[in-house]
This record gives C-alpha cells, structure tokens and sequence, in this order.
C-alpha cells in the first residue's frame, strides 16, 4: 500500500470557500505516502511532531497554499 503512488503527487484547485478560507488558499498538493514515510523517518527518536508541521513542510516544498490532509490519516 504504501509504495502504490495512486498518480500522486498531483495538484488541484479547490473553489469551496469554507475550505479555502480553512486552508488558507486554493491550490492544494496531494503528497505520496512515500514522502510521509520518508519525512517521519527524519523525525529523531523520541522527538514528537503534529502532522500539521509536515503539511506545512510538504506544502511549502511543493509551492502549494496547503497539503490535502486525508492521505495522512486525519
């Protein structure tokens, strides 16, 4: 499951203005989960982190407004 890309990464343009306004823009970014895998692997032993600091991360890396957050489970 984890190696099965589903044609991702991939960008999309969302119009709802709830979850624009949620989000913080429009341009949303579909990460891989090979790319969560790889970046909770960077996370040191012990130290805790919130998935928002990885959408973030994903988001900024990627140039999008936000990352779509079903993909990480939430």
């Amino acid at each position: 499951m984890l190696h099965d890309s589903k044609d991702m990464p991939k960008f999309r343009m969302i119009t709802d203005r709830k979850s624009i306004e949620k989000y913080g823009g429009s341009r949303m970014y579909f990460a891989p989960l090979t790319d969560y895998d790889r970046a909770m692997k960077q996370i040191p032993c012990g130290k805790v982190i919130i998935v928002w600091k990885i959408w973030e991360y994903f988001a900024r890396l990627s140039g999008a407004d936000f990352t779509e957050p079903i993909t990480a489970g939430n």
